[in-house]
């Protein structure tokens, strides 16, 4: 598993972001003007140590402890709570948590006597990183939502957001996806809101880290270049460093080593020069796999070990377990003259690989990481292959397949929650967009008519010898311009009906109902009906996304995903019905257009409050013909029928008829024409007819 670079907030910031040097040589210039040992001088102490530490740690440290000297000596105990938490700040900058765990520990001690519920909650905070660092995840989420419980209560908004990040990156580093893209949208509209751009390049970054866990490289490239403009405007090197050393990763997965390892290097220098012993063994560990993978042993082992010792130094047992499992793979590679200038002996090539491999496992299983000591076995059994050690190879990969087994239900619902969460984010940004274009639609018409006023008084001054000319040409300009705005307000209102319309497709029952299914084919061992169900549900999943692009798709393709959407409930009702799809052979199928998805409401309202209620088998009929210039849609089926369901009928229903009946109206606007909805009931059930205009692509 390769070494995952992200980003910790290790303090909150309540102000906007400005320059850091002009800020620190300004305190230093107080500090020379005003010496007395006093609260001025304390102040200045405390904001100069939070400063330092994204430049200048080392020096943040000594500037801090003479501020805890100073709080000490004229008992200035919630400044020496300040002053102890900016300790703790300046040592995890540094990479040396442990330490700054003992002053975040006291400063919180102050804090609680005195009931400082921000300062509590920011020390909160600190701490949670600080456990997160030290690979301690359960402490860390316990920390971080405790401090935003409090934040929250005190509707800090900055506060809360910066949380939030710092949550999201537990979750992704957890491989929970989902909740980290929950958290990490969240921060990023308090961020938009309160147009924090430090932070909302921070939020960038693991957007665009959510997007390369999925594979999606292009969309994680663009977040990350997003991210990388901001922080290199603003000259924030610590955000720099992290972005440079992601895009480094990005890079390498897509197989384009040489500008990894440039990443890498440029992320190096910034990092020496900050003293971020962390970040430096990230980029060494990511410089020697790069190594690694380009066949390169002698350069792999170098930074490989210096990672790891860097690693130890910190205490991280998540980064020591994947350099030992690296420098044991190099060490099973490299030419025989490599082992020999690294001091190994190349008869003891397989005894140091196998020593290396079993620390890292015991580091893997000390932190709880299944996925690594999972690898760990699998690698030490091929290993005992090589050795035709067979007994030990058959007993390492017994453990792996044990480990991988445990493993193996949630990474099937991590494959179906991807699916989901895919379909969620771009329904999220798709509802953005619609929401911008509605806003600058409005301001362009409002724009216009403010312009077209202007002209006319200017015009009148000048030309008061023909106002009646004036007066005529203003009224109709006025007009104009008021058709203008309408007509901007009306494609809006267009915009959000097909956002709803998008929404309302898919039933949220729907896909939870699927993917319960899914869970208990899992459950059952039924692998077969469950990748078969999966499969369906991808499918139609994707075709959703992919016509929701468009406000016209084929009768073909629109069918098409309607009939997917039927066979999964009924295989999930265990065949309670059947259908029948039949099209007018007059009917071009393929250059038909339609609304997407225009039937799927109906065919949602016959199974659920129609066929589910019957007792025998029921059966839905799809049938679309052609009348004049008009197509009608039909669907029909023998259910109880609408009186008969007249009081179970719930919300649902009538809104999926709302949005299509809007969608329709709308369409009748545009094009001039006379779509409709008519209900009928028939002796057994209900049957809907929906006329849509003859539309051709051609």
């Amino acid at each position: 598993m390769k070494a995952l670079a992200f980003f910790c907030c290790f303090i909150f910031i309540y102000c906007a972001a400005s320059a850091q040097q002009s800020i620190i040589d300004s305190l230093q210039k107080k500090l020379k003007e005003h010496t007395q040992q006093d609260t001025i001088t304390l102040n200045n102490l405390v904001d100069l140590a939070f400063y330092y530490k994204d430049i200048n740690p080392k020096k943040g440290m000594e500037v801090a402890n003479e501020a805890i000297l100073l709080a000490e000596k004229i008992k200035d105990e919630k400044r020496l709570a300040t002053a102890y938490n900016y300790t703790g700040v300046n040592y995890t900058a540094q990479g040396n948590d442990s330490t700054a765990l003992i002053f975040f520990d006291k400063s919180l001690t102050i804090r609680k006597q005195f009931n400082d519920q921000k300062g509590i909650a920011s020390t909160l905070h600190n701490i949670g990183m600080s456990y997160f660092n030290l690979s301690d995840y359960g402490k860390a989420l316990d920390y971080q939502k405790e401090a935003f419980e409090i934040l929250k209560s005190l509707n800090n908004k900055t506060g809360m957001a910066i949380t939030l990040n710092s949550i999201g990156v537990v979750y992704l580093f957890l491989s929970d996806y989902p909740k980290a893209l929950d958290n990490y949208f969240d921060a990023l509209q308090i961020y938009e809101q309160s147009h924090d751009e430090k932070n909302k390049a921070i939020a960038f970054i693991n957007i665009g880290l959510v997007y390369k866990h999925l594979g999606n490289y292009k969309k994680s490239l663009e977040y990350q270049m997003k991210a990388l403009d901001i922080s290199k405007k603003m000259d924030d090197l610590y955000n720099v460093q992290n972005e440079l050393g992601n895009l480094g990763e990005t890079y390498d997965d897509i197989g384009n080593r040489k500008k990894a390892l440039s990443y890498f290097q440029q992320a190096m220098s910034i990092n020496e020069k900050l003293a971020n012993n962390r970040g430096i063994a990230s980029n060494l560990i990511n410089t020697g796999i790069v190594y690694n993978g380009m066949g390169n042993y002698d350069s792999a082992i170098f930074f490989l070990n210096s990672a790891f010792r860097l690693y130890r130094q910190l205490n991280d047992k998540y980064g020591m377990s994947n350099a030992l499992s690296y420098i044991s793979n190099s060490y099973l590679k490299a030419p025989e003259n490599v082992l020999s200038e690294n001091g190994i002996r190349p008869v003891s090539r397989y005894a140091k690989a196998i020593e290396l491999q079993q620390q890292g496992l015991q580091m893997a299983h000390e932190i709880g990481s299944l996925s690594t000591e999972s690898d760990g076995w699998q690698n030490l059994s091929d290993i005992y292959i090589d050795q035709k050690d067979f007994t030990k190879a058959l007993e390492a990969y017994k453990k792996h397949i044990a480990i991988r087994d445990s493993i193996l239900g949630n990474e099937k619902k991590n494959e179906i929650t991807r699916l989901v969460m895919q379909y969620d984010f771009d329904k999220k940004e798709a509802a953005s967009k619609a929401e911008a274009d509605k806003k600058q639609m409005i301001a362009n018409a409002e724009i216009k008519r403010q312009v077209l006023v202007k002209n006319l008084i200017t015009a009148g001054a000048a030309m008061l010898i023909i106002a009646s000319i004036l007066i005529f040409i203003f009224y109709k300009r006025k007009r104009d311009a008021e058709e203008l705005r309408k007509e901007a307000e009306y494609k809006a209102e267009v915009a959000d009906t097909e956002m709803k319309a998008l929404r309302a497709q898919m039933n949220p029952h729907f896909i939870f109902n699927s993917l319960n299914s899914i869970g208990d084919y899992i459950s059952r061992h039924d692998v077969k009906t469950a990748n078969y169900y999966l499969g369906k549900f991808a499918k139609m999943m994707r075709m959703i996304l992919e016509n929701s692009e468009h406000t016209q798709v084929s009768l073909a393709d629109d069918l098409k995903a309607l009939e997917l959407y039927m066979q999964l409930e009924a295989l999930r009702l265990n065949g309670q019905f059947d259908y029948e799809i039949k099209v007018d052979d007059q009917i071009d199928q393929e250059n038909t257009m339609v609304p997407p998805l225009i039937l799927q409401p109906f065919v949602e309202n016959s199974i659920w409050h129609g066929i589910a209620q019957n007792e025998g088998m029921g059966k839905i009929l799809i049938e679309i013909k052609k009348e004049d210039e008009m197509i009608n849609c039909m669907v029909e089926d023998n259910g109880i029928g609408r009186l008969a369901n007249k009081e179970t009928r719930n919300e649902k229903k009538s809104l999926g008829m709302k949005i299509t009946r809007s969608r329709i109206e709308m369409m009748n606007k545009i094009k001039k024409t006379k779509g409709s909805v008519e209900l009928f009931d028939i002796a057994r059930g209900t049957r809907v007819e929906v006329k849509l205009p003859l539309a051709l692509n051609f």
